[in-house]
């Protein structure tokens, strides 16, 4: 627990696309911890909040029954911040997922501003790794997953049980030194009191890696049709998408009229059943690429992906 009156510890999840910080994060949001822990994330609408788990809503913020905070990052960060230190005086924990394109040493950084000094206290950075993906993601984006492991005081190798132990060996021994603090996980579950152990970082710390790495602007393109999907045809678009778009992410209707989460990480790619179709959608089918550069081919991408709809009957008009 925080003393009262002492800066709170803040923890920057980072990592790359499809590494595993939205588990991490609902890991923590989820988790008998005792700690009341304020979670501020990019992509509020990826998070799994039970909603048995929310007691109240206010000024944009989910109060859980086990203490925590939620809420998405979608102003100025340093006015979120001090949003969020002039409402809460009861939070023990900062928890601030970055981007998968970002560079978390920024983040903390700004934690570190003269202004948040006496309120808020540079605790870790940690970075989530995809064990099995990492190859794909030095790939997919030079110089940016390099330089989001060089900026962890705790790397999470996650996804473990995707490799054996033999390739686990060869990661360790190429991007990691002696001294690294790592913790190997599946589901992200990494234990709370490592999590919320790290140590006072010395003032600059950050600034080794504070270049902004050399890679390809991240883009993403939106696919959105209505009607039904021939599944084993979107399948085989997603399968073969080009190297650069590393990530795919969103929800189907196919022919038959069954529901899918979609997920698609590098290579790898998951239809999760679903039982109806999640509140909000404007489409029936919505998928969201990711990928860097123009070599990502949004355009043919989309064309391939309108070939596997059902077609849609032309709407009836009144007989004359």
């Amino acid at each position: 627990m925080v003393t009262k009156g002492a800066p709170i510890p803040v923890t920057v999840i980072g990592g790359f696309l499809g590494a595993g910080k939205t588990t991490l994060v609902n890991h923590i949001l989820n988790g008998d911890h005792g700690l009341k822990v304020a979670v501020l994330v990019n992509d509020f609408g990826a998070i799994n909040i039970d909603a048995a788990l929310i007691t109240s809503t206010e000024g944009g913020l989910y109060s859980l029954s086990n203490g925590c905070v939620c809420c998405g990052l979608n102003q100025g960060f340093v006015e979120q911040l001090e949003g969020l230190l002039a409402t809460r005086t009861d939070i023990d924990h900062i928890v601030i997922e970055a981007s998968g394109v970002a560079d978390p040493s920024r983040i903390m950084d700004t934690v570190r501003y003269a202004r948040f000094a006496a309120r808020l206290r540079a605790d870790a950075i940690v970075v989530v790794v995809d064990a099995a993906g990492f190859d794909d993601a030095i790939a997919a984006a030079p110089g940016l997953a390099e330089a989001q492991i060089g900026s962890a005081d705790l790397l999470v190798l996650n996804k473990t049980d995707l490799v054996d132990r033999e390739k686990l060996d060869v990661w360790h021994a190429r991007w990691t030194f002696p001294d690294t603090r790592i913790v190997e996980t599946t589901s992200s579950r990494v234990p709370f009191d490592i999590l919320f152990a790290g140590q006072v970082l010395p003032s600059g710390i950050a600034s080794t890696f504070s270049a902004e790495p050399v890679h390809e602007p991240a883009v993403s393109a939106t696919w959105r049709r209505e009607g039904a999907v021939d599944l084993k045809c979107l399948q085989k678009v997603l399968t073969g998408l080009p190297t650069a778009v590393y990530r795919a992410k969103g929800f189907l209707r196919t022919i038959g009229g069954r529901r899918f989460a979609v997920h698609l990480v590098g290579t790898r790619l998951s239809f999760e059943p679903m039982a109806n179709a999640p509140e909000g959608l404007d489409a029936d089918n919505i998928l969201v690429l990711i990928g860097f550069g123009e070599r990502s081919a949004f355009e043919t991408i989309m064309a391939h992906l309108d070939g596997c709809a059902e077609p849609i009957p032309p709407t009836a008009t009144g007989a004359g």
